[in-house]
């Protein structure tokens, strides 16, 4: 069996909405297509990745539609291959007419989104095992985050915003599964004030000035010199997630002076282009890993590697005197607070940071000027 996105683009399909856009199953000569409920014209189509381009007037809603599509039809034909289904089979599953077992939908769109639901995904599954969907309701979920309140973590009562962060994953998993009738929507704690994260000037310079008085053990992937510089890197390259600066590559994301990447969390497709400063290129220096930029990449636990450093980033608050504890995601909070204290527009902000700009009104307007996303960079970085 095979399987594909195309438009339907004969005269008579014509709408004005623009072409059909169907799903075509092919098996021993025969065919069968899926109407779906979306039309595009052929200006507003990228036919080699069967995907929207940005200029389609409906692009977010259709470009989510079309990547579970793609991930069920996936699936379905390699089931097929492992045993025979008929095409009227095949039909039903890809119209969401048949059940199927929650984890393992969401598992595979986990891996195709690269969003970070793991977790969530596997401890409701551990109480839940297998589920299929019409088994989880609305008092399924109620129970589960019930459960998730009262069993502590590590001898500690849990925090509250760490169930609604666990509910909020399921709810979008269930989202993005294309499923009607959400049972996770709505079933959450209510969410409570967190600590900052902002890294004080003070810190910053205390962090920039005073690496010398952190150990080094020569580590390949870690130490306390380089848990800093990983951190500072983060802060001067825009205020990226340390899972990014992880995976970035010389040969594939460093292009004329500048970064360029997709955004591994948020599921978004945002792309970030950002300028590398000085201070940058001057702690990458430190690193002979290419074509990688930092040695983080030869982690096989990256979820394990925040938890364990934990000890010495106490540590290192206490030799440097920081304000607070440094986390791996204080490059981010305080890069977007400094911004935010000079008065830098949330648009520009946005733009560097890597966050969607999901608005009608943003549709209608043309992405920052280079040269103003890259004078705000430099001023939010200097001190």
């Amino acid at each position: 069996m095979r399987g594909k996105i195309v438009i339907d683009g004969g005269k008579k399909a014509l709408t004005k909405k623009g072409y059909p856009i169907r799903i075509s199953l092919t098996q021993e000569g025969k065919r069968k297509f899926i109407q779906t409920k979306y039309h595009t014209f052929k200006e507003h189509w990228d036919k080699d990745n069967a995907l929207p381009l940005k200029n389609h007037p409906d692009y977010y809603n259709l470009l989510d539609y079309l990547q579970i599509k793609k991930l069920e039809l996936r699936k379905v034909i390699a089931e097929s291959k492992i045993r025979y289904m008929h095409l009227e089979e095949a039909v039903k599953i890809l119209n969401n007419k048949s059940t199927g077992i929650f984890y393992d939908d969401a598992f595979i769109l986990i891996k195709d989104l690269k969003r970070p639901y793991k977790v969530p995904l596997n401890s409701f599954n551990k109480y839940y095992p297998n589920y299929p969907y019409e088994a989880i309701t609305k008092q399924t979920a109620t129970d589960y985050m019930n459960t998730l309140i009262k069993t502590p973590v590590n001898g500690k009562p849990r925090s509250m915003n760490g169930v609604l962060s666990y509910m909020d994953s399921l709810t979008a998993i269930w989202n993005k599964l294309g499923k009607k009738n959400n049972p996770f929507s709505g079933v959450k704690p209510r969410a409570v004030p967190t600590k900052s994260k902002t890294l004080t000037e003070a810190d910053l310079i205390s962090m920039r000035d005073n690496m010398h008085l952190l150990k080094d053990k020569h580590l390949s992937i870690g130490s306390q010199v380089k848990y800093i510089k990983y951190l500072m890197l983060c802060f001067y390259l825009g205020g990226i997630d340390l899972v990014d600066l992880k995976n970035m590559r010389y040969d594939k994301h460093v292009v004329n002076g500048r970064i360029e990447f997709v955004r591994a969390k948020g599921g978004t497709n945002v792309q970030v282009n950002n300028i590398i400063p000085e201070q940058a290129k001057e702690l990458l220096k430190d690193f002979d890993c290419k074509p990688y930029l930092v040695p983080l990449f030869k982690l096989n636990n990256y979820d394990g590697f925040i938890p364990n450093i934990s000890r010495d980033l106490h540590k290192i608050q206490s030799i440097l005197g920081l304000s607070k504890k440094p986390y791996s995601k204080s490059p981010r909070y305080t890069f977007i607070n400094r911004a935010q204290n000079m008065l830098i527009d949330e648009r520009c902000t946005k733009a560097i940071v890597g966050h969607s700009q999901k608005t009608t009104h943003s549709i209608y307007k043309d992405e920052f000027p280079q040269h103003i996303k890259d004078e705000a960079h430099l001023k939010i970085i200097s001190f």
